[in-house]
């Protein structure tokens, strides 16, 4: 079971990560999280908008073929192939913007999620040396008591 000091200390610890948690990571990662959605949620509206401009593009491709047939066959060909380019370059455009907005939006919190673990890390080493050292010198303060655990490893090595 450990001792009263070992969990005040670790009690302690553990609340100071906390504090730095909260400090210096919580904050950015909330933010870039806030920003995606925004982004995202954005993109979803984009995404609405082109597909109502599509459908008007496809109305205004149903009127402009029914024109066409009255008049001339070779007319109608020919609008209903670049009506059908067009829509089709815009689904490319949306798929292809669409896709870059996610991969640079991914690698924005890839990094930050990097920075803010190497960061922790380097906290949580800190601190754990800081209390290794602490409790060093507090088990060793006692010359007395040094001489005494010298002599009993000594004794064990002899014995072994």
């Amino acid at each position: 079971m450990p001792g009263l000091g070992l969990i005040f200390w670790m009690t302690i610890s553990f609340g100071f990560v906390l504090l730095i948690l909260k400090k210096y990571a919580w904050r950015p990662i909330l933010h870039v999280l806030n920003q995606r959605e925004k982004h995202l949620a954005k993109s979803f509206s984009d995404a609405k908008r082109i597909e109502y401009e599509m459908s008007q593009l496809a109305t205004l491709k149903a009127s402009k073929v029914a024109e066409a047939e009255m008049t001339y066959e070779e007319i109608t060909a020919r609008a209903y192939a670049d009506a059908e380019k067009i829509i089709e370059k815009a689904k490319e455009k949306a798929r292809e913007e669409a896709r870059l907005i996610t991969e640079k939006t991914d690698e924005l919190i890839n990094t930050y999620k990097k920075e803010a673990m190497e960061e922790i890390k380097g906290q949580l080493s800190d601190l754990s040396l800081d209390i290794a050292e602490k409790v060093l010198k507090e088990e060793f303060s006692d010359r007395e008591r040094n001489a005494r655990y010298v002599n009993k490893l000594l004794e064990e090595v002899t014995v072994n």
